[in-house]
């Protein structure tokens, strides 16, 4: 018989948490330094964020943010009721943390940004 502990996996939707979190607020940060650039130069000329790559980038970030939080979110949970590896456990926090940061940036830091800008012209 083999008295080796069996060594635990971290889960899948741990890695996922992690990931999209992280991505998300990456995305977050270029396209507030993107927009910080385009709005203070682009925006006096009748710009459309629809029509840019801005548009993307910030449905990205929205999307993954929110998917690094409910990843994280829904682990944390299988964790607690022990359906998960608690070796995850850091990689949902950091999903989860950086996922809230990337949608607080989106929806709380960039739009007075882009609103004094448009209410200055």
């Amino acid at each position: 018989m083999n008295n080796e502990a069996k060594k635990e996996k971290t889960g899948v939707l741990s890695i996922a948490a992690k990931v999209t979190g992280l991505s998300g607020l990456l995305l977050a940060i270029i396209l507030l330094t993107v927009v910080l650039v385009v709005v203070f130069s682009v925006l006096a000329n009748n710009w459309n964020i629809y029509n840019t790559p801005e548009f993307v980038i910030s449905t990205s970030s929205i999307i993954l943010s929110i998917s690094g939080v409910a990843c994280g979110a829904i682990d944390l949970r299988r964790i607690k009721t022990a359906k998960s590896s608690e070796k995850g456990r850091v990689f949902d926090i950091v999903g989860i943390v950086s996922g809230v940061i990337g949608l607080a940036i989106r929806f709380i830091v960039m739009p007075p940004i882009v609103l004094t800008q448009i209410i200055r012209i």
